[in-house]
């Protein structure tokens, strides 16, 4: 079997797994069409899997980053909206598959292979301002028009924990977000100017009022969507970081340190044990790679274990933690 289809094929059924074992405990409350949000987060994640192997090789990597867009903070706010909420949701990181691998279906010259892929990154914007326009020509409001982005869409970026469910508030865990500080330089490095574009016009529309019925917050749909594939990126490159590398790589505990710092700032009095826990464990992770790459050593199977280790016990914790907060 194709390598490929068995990882794709993998990722499915871990997906699926996870899905079943956070949304089962609560199958009282989900009834009718509502049991549809056991798929919307395997959908969303996959989507993201399968771009994020457009800029990193590892399946473990591809795993993380589409397990931060399909269960992490802001997408588990949709599970307290209608169901069309979390369709479009689910869908969109696979409306942007057409500009990433269309290169590889084409024998044009570089630049028209790059105008037709900056065309077809329009796809995405179409694809969402199409669904929720369409809804509303059928009066289907999934989410209040008038959602508009505040402080608290990004508290959870400090503490992923501790936030309401219906905040739609932006949060990459605690060992992915260093990952997304790596990726960030990565996308700079390779000129991936076109991401930066993107995420600047979805920003835009977040601080702006509603366009075609389009609640604002929802914009963050593509500024996570993009962070969740630079997770991906930057997680590879941390597992292949050499020598010469490694100075950089403390970019990702600095960033890990400052969180925590900024955490116990701003939430006194707010039970912190289990975010400075999951910090803790992250940073060690972070700092015993950072080791490994400066005294020169491959070892790739512990470089593994110990990221990958760090990233899914995070992932599994905090989005129980969600889950059940919602429900």
């Amino acid at each position: 079997m194709n390598k490929r289809i068995l990882s794709f094929i993998s990722a499915f059924l871990l997906y699926g797994v996870f899905a079943v074992w956070l949304l089962l405990p609560h199958k009282d409350k989900l009834t009718g069409y509502e049991n549809i949000f056991y798929a919307f987060p395997v959908i969303a994640s996959l989507g993201v899997f399968v771009l994020s192997r457009r800029y990193a090789a590892s399946f473990f990597a591809g795993l993380a980053g589409g397990a931060v867009y399909g269960f992490g903070s802001f997408a588990c706010s949709f599970l307290c909206f209608h169901p069309f909420a979390s369709l479009v949701y689910a869908f969109l990181p696979w409306s942007f598959l057409p500009a990433a691998f269309i290169h590889k279906y084409l024998t044009t010259g570089e630049k028209t292979t790059g105008f037709i892929s900056a065309c077809l990154s329009l796809l995405p914007f179409l694809f969402f301002i199409g669904c929720f326009a369409g809804a509303a020509h059928f009066y289907l409001f999934p989410i209040p028009t008038g959602s508009a982005v505040s402080a608290q869409n990004f508290i959870a970026i400090l503490n992923p924990a501790g936030i309401s469910a219906d905040s739609f508030s932006v949060g990459f865990y605690h060992a992915p977000l260093g990952a997304v500080a790596v990726g960030a330089v990565l996308f700079c490095k390779t000129r991936r100017y076109w991401i930066a574009i993107l995420s600047a016009v979805a920003i835009f529309l977040c601080l702006y009022k509603p366009i075609l019925n389009i609640p604002p917050v929802l914009w963050l749909s593509f500024p996570v969507l993009i962070c969740s594939v630079a997770i991906a990126s930057g997680l590879e490159a941390l597992i292949l970081s050499g020598k010469a590398d490694s100075l950089w790589l403390l970019l990702a505990p600095a960033v890990l340190i400052l969180q925590a710092a900024l955490t116990a700032m701003l939430a006194k009095g707010t039970d912190l044990s289990l975010s400075n826990s999951l910090s803790g464990v992250s940073v060690a992770a972070v700092l015993l790679i950072f080791f490994i790459a400066r005294a020169g050593l491959s070892l790739r199977f512990l470089r593994v274990l110990i990221l990958y280790a760090a990233v899914f016990l995070d992932i599994i914790v905090v989005t129980r933690i969600l889950i059940s907060a919602i429900f």
